[in-house]
């Protein structure tokens, strides 16, 4: 990391931030950790890199995390859109006569609307 160009723009980050004595030591010693010639400020990027060090891990974790429960809430919406699929299977055909909008009890009108809501979403149509 210490000489790609997220490096210099975390350098030029803190350098906008903080004030001090910002001259920079040869890079050969970059690699021991000794960026800045005032220890002070050197200690005060070192503390800024690994904050922004940690915010980015944390960072990908919470990506995992919302991936992983957004995977879980895809399935969980699939079983559902099968289970309501076959529920208005099982008793579509009892109300299958004139008007039958008017006719389809409320509960059945639900599951049909929740079913094509997750078609919509989920199964692009594949009835």
């Amino acid at each position: 990391m210490l000489n790609n160009k997220e490096h210099y723009d975390l350098m030029a980050a803190f350098e906008r931030q903080h004030s001090g004595r910002m001259d920079r030591e040869d890079k050969s010693l970059w690699q021991r950790g000794v960026i800045y010639q005032d220890g002070h400020v050197n200690d005060l990027f070192l503390a800024f890199r690994r904050g922004y060090a940690y915010s980015q891990a944390d960072t990908r974790s919470d990506i995992q995390n919302i991936e992983a429960s957004r995977d879980g809430y895809r399935d969980d919406a699939i079983v559902l859109y099968d289970a309501l699929t076959r529920m208005v299977a099982m008793y579509e055909h009892e109300f299958d006569h004139e008007d039958t909008h008017q006719w389809r009890p409320d509960w059945l009108k639900s599951a049909l609307a929740r079913r094509n809501a997750l078609r919509g979403s989920n199964h692009d149509n594949q009835d």
